[in-house]
């Protein structure tokens, strides 16, 4: 399944990245209890990206608003 990268396009938002982040989680752990090693893999890999995303977001809010 291809899966489109959200930060594409419309502004993405913190609580959207989060609800994804939440529903990977979920997957991932339907995949654990049921042994599936190539699905679980696959999340993994969604859920690092997912979370390289969350840090730009949080990143470019930091350069926005300098302490």
């Amino acid at each position: 399944m291809a899966h489109k990268d959200p930060s594409e396009g419309r502004g993405v938002t913190l609580n959207q990245l989060l609800e994804e982040q939440h529903s990977l989680n979920m997957r991932l752990l339907l995949a654990v209890q049921l042994r599936d090693m190539a699905a679980q893999e696959q999340l993994r890999a969604e859920l690092e990206d997912l979370a390289v995303q969350i840090e730009r977001l949080f990143s470019g809010s930091r350069q926005a608003f300098p302490q």
